[in-house]
């Protein structure tokens, strides 16, 4: 039996091509997909964030702060993000068409707020973040985890700012209680020399003695403007020094606030609520295509029961049992989404919508391969599978797939359909360019595949 096997695949040529592809289909599995994402996290420099900065520089003991500005500065010379310095309205509606994966928000009031950390009111900076889930749900976990960095990193620079300032009180104090200490000498002078002069006052008023009385008077007025002298000085230094002292506010507040000077305030403008909500799109797509292969494996679109007239007629009669199993998975594949799986969407129609023309777009797509390359279509269909999971932007974005992947992208019908899905459960984008792409591709599939049957016609009129 074995040699008549050889003997059969010696005589069909054709037959041992197609079982040599077909071995070779995990090795171009393999090869496809882990290159698209071989080092995605080595790359996150290529994911697009922008910076938007409204903060106002403000002087404070002779000393500019600009806390916005040198952020900026240096989250554009970042090799973290792909940090963009844009402006807030192009920022956020890049953000929404899913162009950009976060945006970093810098107040007006930023640096002014530096500067009152060490007053009775204290206010704590906000760094605000707004991301989007939707647009890919692995991105954003990568980007919150970025924002936590820089809001770290900006922390550790208002520290060390408030350390100069709270050092410079320090100084300042220290400086006024030298000067109290010379006033406090001065003082204890001067009631020494005040002493004096009374003691030869006393002894002068005994024998009334006028160049004793005089010597005595004198030195009790050198005594006193000693007095005088220092304690004025002792006054005047006591209070610059407190005055600086008192720059430095000693309330619960205050240390609540240098504690944690900066804070995030973080907006999912698509939130996703879980991993499975965020990888659905992904699923479902892939699910969709895995039972378009079973149905294009199982079901003849060539055989015929009768004669057909035309190829319009001949492909119509196939194509309506076809769309009849469309409809039908579809209606199960929703039914499943919503109730087994529980999924939220921010649109029942349109999630439907998405998988019924996902379901006609892979089907015809999959007997088009099938009725016009035979054999080879056939597996075909298998590499085009593997090419859409690596490149249509199903698992990781763009910026972080090889290049390769990226150029095949635009060309993969699982791009927009992954598009649409992710619209419909979490980003509630209009995507009228991706629905049209979908619908045209789906047309054209179909067109070839009557062109084909009517080439067919004409060369064999009774084909069955």
């Amino acid at each position: 039996m074995f040699k008549s096997e050889l003997k059969f695949l010696s005589q069909h040529k054709m037959m041992l091509v197609v079982l040599l592809m077909i071995a070779i289909i995990p090795a171009i599995y393999c090869y496809l997909y882990l290159s698209s994402m071989w080092n995605t996290y080595g790359q996150t420099d290529d994911i697009p964030v922008a910076i938007v900065n409204h903060d106002r520089a403000v002087t404070i003991h002779g000393q500019r702060v600009a806390i916005g500005q040198q952020l900026t500065h240096n989250l554009e010379n970042s090799s973290s993000l792909d940090f963009r310095h844009l402006s807030a309205q192009t920022a956020h509606h890049r953000l929404k068409a899913g162009k950009l994966y976060l945006v970093v928000t810098i107040p007006h009031n930023f640096s002014h707020n530096a500067t009152t950390l060490l007053t009775t009111a204290p206010q704590q900076m906000t760094l605000h973040y707004d991301l989007n889930s939707g647009a890919n749900y692995i991105v954003s976990k990568m980007t919150t985890g970025a924002s936590t960095a820089i809001t770290n990193k900006v922390s550790h620079t208002v520290t060390q700012l408030e350390t100069k300032i709270l050092l410079s009180a320090l100084s300042g104090a220290t400086a006024g209680m030298t000067r109290a200490a010379s006033g406090s000498t001065q003082l204890a002078t001067g009631t020494q020399q005040l002493l004096a002069g009374n003691q030869k006052l006393l002894t002068a008023t005994a024998p009334l003695k006028s160049s004793a009385l005089t010597s005595g008077l004198t030195a009790t007025k050198t005594g006193l403007t000693q007095v005088q002298t220092g304690s004025q000085t002792l006054s005047q230094s006591l209070s610059s020094g407190s005055l600086r002292l008192a720059t430095i506010a000693t309330r619960p507040a205050t240390a609540s606030v240098l504690a944690t000077p900066v804070v995030a305030a973080t907006h999912d403008i698509a939130s996703v609520p879980n991993n499975g909500t965020g990888m659905a799109p992904f699923a479902i797509a892939i699910g969709i295509y895995v039972g378009g292969i079973a149905l294009g494996t199982m079901y003849d679109g060539r055989r015929t029961y009768s004669a057909p007239h035309s190829a319009f007629t001949w492909w119509g009669s196939k194509a309506m049992i076809i769309a009849g199993v469309a409809l039908l998975q579809s209606g199960l594949l929703y039914l499943t989404l919503h109730q087994a799986n529980a999924l939220t969407t921010r649109s029942n129609s349109r999630l439907f919508a998405a998988i019924l023309i996902g379901s006609l777009l892979f089907l015809s797509l999959i007997f088009c391969l099938r009725l016009l390359l035979g054999g080879f279509g056939t597996w075909l269909i298998s590499i085009v599978l593997v090419m859409q999971l690596a490149s249509s932007g199903g698992l990781y974005p763009l910026p972080l797939v090889s290049g390769f992947a990226q150029a095949l992208n635009p060309w993969l019908p699982m791009t927009y359909l992954i598009q649409v899905l992710r619209s419909a459960i979490s980003t509630n984008v209009s995507l009228p360019s991706a629905w049209v792409t979908m619908l045209l591709m789906t047309v054209g599939f179909n067109l070839l595949i009557i062109l084909r049957f009517h080439l067919d016609l004409k060369r064999n009129p009774l084909t069955h």
